[in-house]
């Protein structure tokens, strides 16, 4: 085979196909074909709330995050909101007592639940 009719130099000699290799070549034709994009603006930060004041207690099994009284929430709240994060998913702690097979606590206008997403409201109205 005549050198000059050679292609093999344009072929994967594993796959057999031709890599196209012309979308990475520049910065910007990369970002343009990129399949996947994440920013702040994807992200929801999901917060677990306690009932007591002032209490912030790390989860073990979770480093780096920890449940929150909803007053270290409304100040946590704040933080997010400055960073951008545009959305904040509680999850209450309810106490035990307070717990039955029909959920009625969730009835409680006065619920830790409300009383966080209040305070979230007030401190970052933005992100509620």
């Amino acid at each position: 085979m005549n050198d000059a009719n050679d292609k093999t130099h344009l072929v994967d000699r594993i796959t057999g196909h031709r890599r196209m290799r012309r979308n990475r070549k520049a910065d910007w034709t990369r970002r343009l074909v990129r399949e996947n994009r994440l920013t702040v603006d994807d992200l929801i930060w999901p917060v677990f709330v306690i009932p007591g004041e002032n209490i912030e207690e790390p989860i073990p099994a979770m480093p780096g995050v920890s449940r929150m009284s909803v007053d270290r929430l409304a100040e946590a709240a704040c933080k997010a909101e400055a960073l951008g994060i545009p959305a904040i998913a509680t999850f209450p702690n309810i106490e035990l007592e307070k717990r039955d097979m029909n959920g009625s606590e969730i009835l409680n206008p006065d619920n830790l639940i409300n009383r966080a997403t209040r305070a979230i409201k007030k401190a970052a109205p933005v992100s509620a």
